[in-house]
């Protein structure tokens, strides 16, 4: 039993005859058969189903690289530029030019150490000739550097009764940030008065650490509570019993 197949193949100007396990015959045009073996069919046949022969590399391309994890504001962390070539190895990148996306949330030297100042995000892009790269950072609050009274202050009420507001106040970094869990413990100063629980509450989502209610002492005149954190010092909240 013998299998012929026609094979054209257009882009040699052939066609293939396929009569059998041991036999091929080429053509040029009807009537041409030439005998060829199964290898060099098998060639001619792999060389006219073949592409355009393009090579499927990419170009070189820059890429940035930061340290894992968010930036503490007031600390800084370095950053790297490399490029990759189109078969897979990387070299430091040269003569690169650092620039920030927003400098008020983190600013970038000429070295790529980048600094975080306001709570946020930034783009930090790098460009080395006509490549260009870029890493995205966020920045959170660092460490407690300040209190300060948000609400509650200046009060005036009934001596031996409990004012109407509490007290509040926010807990800073060293740039503004408000900081979040942050505990802040009220104690009664002067006055001989009461303060109702939480006397230690940590700050909230909005940053803002709020007591239980101040009930004034039995004395009129001027009374305080301080408030402190660990590490952002004190203030005093002062009010007027009647």
């Amino acid at each position: 039993m013998r299998l012929s197949v026609l094979r054209p193949l257009p882009m040699l100007g052939l066609h293939l005859m396929v009569e059998g396990p041991q036999t091929v015959r080429a053509s040029e045009g009807v009537g041409q058969m030439r005998s060829a073996s199964p290898l060099i069919a098998l060639c001619l046949i792999l060389a006219g189903c073949g592409g355009s022969g393009a090579s499927s590399t990419t170009g070189p391309a820059l890429s940035v690289t930061i340290p894992s994890g968010p930036i503490y504001s007031g600390k800084s962390v370095q950053a790297s530029a490399s490029i990759t070539n189109g078969s897979g190895g990387s070299s430091p990148a040269t003569d690169v030019t650092w620039t920030s996306s927003n400098g008020l949330v983190a600013s970038v030297s000429s070295s790529g150490l980048i600094t975080g100042a306001r709570q946020g995000n930034a783009t930090i892009r790098a460009r080395s000739g006509s490549l260009t790269g870029e890493v995205s950072v966020i920045v959170v609050p660092g460490d407690p550097a300040s209190i300060v009274i948000f609400a509650g202050n200046g009060q005036v009420g009934t001596r031996g009764a409990p004012l109407p507001d509490p007290l509040c106040t926010n807990v800073k970094d060293a740039a503004g940030n408000l900081i979040t869990g942050v505990v802040v413990t009220y104690v009664v100063a002067t006055g001989g008065g009461q303060l109702a629980a939480p006397t230690s509450p940590p700050t909230d989502g909005q940053g803002i650490a709020i007591s239980g209610h101040w009930t004034l002492g039995s004395s009129a005149g001027a009374q305080s509570v301080t408030a402190s954190a660990v590490g952002a010092g004190s203030v005093t909240f002062n009010a007027t019993a009647q």
